[in-house]
């Protein structure tokens, strides 16, 4: 008995207080960061749809499914030549083998898609005999649809053969259709049956390199090059507005009704699927990427995306945003082989195993009933109640950030606007963050007007007494930075303060650095310091919204490491290489002159990270501005810094800084060769320390 209960506890999952079968494949989401975070199992494996279970002969290898509006199934039974019409219970009414038309009994050869209209008309792409063929809802013909005719030449490729692979007709009658061999996007039918051109061109993408190398070739070598193909689109379904979801590859558009892509993207990542393995992100081309073979359109702006890489499907909704994962290949009953088509019944989700010769039906758990009925509250503007639906989701998975962000929106409707921006940024939600602050930072700007005000008022006195003491300070100044002769060097504090002189008036104050030893290796190495705790605030505590890192992986020692050494390896690379160039500064000379250049990195970005947090994104172009001045304006002083110190021309100084940093690269590389070296050393003497420990 205690056997059997400890096998029931291994085989079912508690999920917020539901039980679960445990699936043979995982579930997850990906956060901001691009990590896989596990969540609960949102469907379920229920059953399977195959001959044994209609009582016919067994299926042979399907390639479709659509599902009508009053919820009868039909699978095409491709391998077959048929197709099978189903009750919503799964129970067979019919097997349309082939349709009477005027010239007799006429039969399907390979078909491999099925599309079915609001007014109940059922079309297949009967791909071998070059047609699409419409029926009615119970296999009575209407009509054939043969292959594209275009009245201007050059329209279709030569010897065009269509094999119609993938059909969607819209409420208008249109009629669009994908075939093997056609790169121009998909064909657009009228509705009576005429070709009228191509939608929606896939993007032609091709690399860097192969851009490069096409511009320096010749004429000839051009015609022997591969053409810059895009790729075909493998699948196209349509939406209750009427828009057009096509995939290629890993990548997913929505086409309006000219071709554009409008497809939302505001998600973490676009909807690419398993993001570690899309081509911008995966280690290696060895890594196979996710590759979209179908495609279906749900209610409230979702979409379910089936990946026949690894048998997975991704759900996302209108906006872009991942809700959840499920399915994988493999042999059990819940698993897939050669999966190949997707289509729902409901909330529930049917999907195709060409492999299996079957169908899955897959059930929703609480878990996902849960998302989409926050996603139906939301958009029916019951904000309210969506809120406490997506805490209902936080029960189960405290680390689903769409949930988070469910919330701050509802909040955000409500006008809720403090704990909106909690919610967004629990949610890791910039974009809408950005939204809710600069809602609030306009209320406790009007709830504080007058304090506001006072603190204005109290700012202008401020500079109108700076501008009429400024004389007096002026006098000050120039005491403290008159000429002082080389036996006695400035102190630390005037030194340092020289720094203000040397930013504005580079040539004159980096001379004076040199040769009038206004500067002093300690205050330079204050400054450093100073740089490399400014990289570690900015890092730290630069605001939300232009913060993207994971500071939860900070480590400080390694950021300060970031800085201190490239600086000194700027500096050692430097006075080797001018050293042999004729140059006339010291180390100690290129450190100060160095150190100083930077300055205007710490006195702007300081404040700078101060002020971001106060900040909306649509703001951030101010942001960005004075980040990359801080930047041009040090790099600049350290170009003038290292053509004062070596007394160099313009030319030779640049060319000299370009080598500095070519060295630099080399001695990383014989540095990180030489710790290699040394681990692989080590690791040969331990495994024979080791072997003669074992033998004697």
């Amino acid at each position: 008995m205690r056997k059997l209960v400890s096998w029931l506890i291994a085989a079912l999952l508690l999920v917020g207080g539901e039980l679960v079968f445990a699936a043979p494949y995982a579930s997850y989401t990906y956060d901001f960061y691009g990590n896989a975070v596990p969540a609960p199992q949102a469907y379920t494996a229920q059953g399977i749809i195959d001959g044994a279970s209609l009582g016919i002969s067994p299926l042979r290898e399907p390639r479709d499914l659509a599902v009508s509006p009053g919820g009868e199934i039909y699978i095409a039974d491709t391998g077959n030549n048929r197709i099978l019409r189903l009750s919503s219970s799964f129970e067979l009414i019919q097997v349309i083998d082939g349709f009477w038309r005027e010239s007799g009994w006429d039969t399907f050869s390979a078909p491999v898609a099925l599309y079915i209209t609001e007014r109940g008309r059922l079309y297949v792409a009967d791909r071998d005999n070059a047609r699409l063929v419409e029926l009615t809802a119970d296999g009575t013909f209407v009509r054939i649809i043969g292959p594209p005719q275009a009245d201007l030449k050059g329209t279709l490729p030569e010897n065009f053969n269509y094999r119609p692979f993938k059909v969607a007709v819209d409420q208008g009658g249109r009629i669009y259709v994908l075939a093997d061999g056609i790169y121009e996007g998909l064909l657009e039918f009228d509705v009576d049956g005429n070709f009228r051109g191509f939608l929606g061109a896939p993007l032609v993408r091709p690399t860097i390199l192969e851009r490069f190398w096409a511009k320096l070739a010749t004429r000839e070598q051009r015609k022997r090059m591969v053409l810059f193909l895009p790729t075909e689109y493998t699948t196209v379904d349509l939406d209750e507005r009427g828009f057009l979801y096509v995939a290629e590859f890993n990548q997913i558009r929505r086409l309006n009704p000219s071709g554009t892509d409008v497809l939302r993207k505001n998600g973490f990542f676009e909807p690419i699927g398993d993001v570690p393995t899309a081509p911008e992100y995966r280690p290696s081309e060895e890594v196979p990427s996710t590759s979209f073979i179908d495609i279906v359109a749900r209610q409230n702006g979702m979409y379910s995306v089936l990946d026949r890489q690894r048998g997975r499907i991704f759900t996302y909704e209108s906006d872009g945003h991942l809700l959840y994962v499920f399915g994988g290949l493999g042999t059990t009953e819940a698993t897939f082989r050669v999966p190949v088509a997707l289509d729902v019944l409901g909330d529930t989700i049917l999907v195709v195993d060409r492999g299996a010769n079957r169908v899955v039906v897959f059930e929703p758990t609480g878990y996902a009933q849960l998302i989409h009925a926050a996603i139906q509250e939301y958009l029916g503007g019951n904000y309210e109640r969506s809120a406490e639906l997506w805490t209902d989701v936080l029960r189960r998975n405290l680390n689903y950030d769409l949930a988070y962000t469910g919330i701050g929106r509802a909040l955000l409707r409500q006008d809720r606007f403090a704990e909106a921006m909690t919610s967004f940024r629990l949610g890791s939600n910039r974009e809408q963050y950005s939204k809710a602050f600069s809602l609030y930072r306009r209320e406790v700007m009007a709830e504080n007007f007058g304090k506001v005000m006072a603190g204005l008022l109290v700012a202008v006195l401020a500079i109108w007494v700076w501008l009429k003491i400024k004389p007096r300070l002026a006098v000050a100044e120039a005491a403290v930075t008159r000429f002082v002769p080389v036996r006695r060097p400035q102190g630390f504090v005037t030194s340092l303060l020289y720094a203000k002189h040397v930013i504005f008036h580079p040539y004159d104050g980096f001379w004076d650095l040199k040769h009038e030893k206004r500067g002093t290796l300690r205050a330079a190495l204050t400054i450093v310091g100073l740089v490399a705790v400014t990289y570690v605030v900015m890092r730290q505590y630069t605001g939300f919204i232009f913060n993207p890192r994971d500071l939860s992986r900070l480590n400080v020692i390694v950021e300060l490491l970031s800085v201190l050494v490239p600086f000194f390896l700027w500096a050692v690379v430097n006075w080797a290489l001018t050293t042999l160039m004729d140059g006339k500064g010291t180390f100690r000379d290129i450190i100060i002159a160095t150190a100083y250049a930077l300055v205007p990195f710490v006195l702007i970005n300081l404040p700078l990270t101060f002020v971001s947090n106060y900040l909306t994104m649509e703001e951030g172009t101010f942001y960005h501005f004075f980040r990359i001045a801080a930047a041009l304006w040090s790099g600049y002083l350290v170009f003038i810094g290292m053509a004062v110190t070596h007394d160099y021309e313009s030319g030779k100084n640049f060319w000299t800084c370009i080598l500095t940093v070519v060295g630099i690269g080399v001695v990383l590389f014989i540095g990180l060769l030489f710790i290699h070296v040394i681990n692989v050393v080590v690791g040969f003497i331990s495994s024979v320390y080791a072997e003669l420990v074992l033998r004697l």
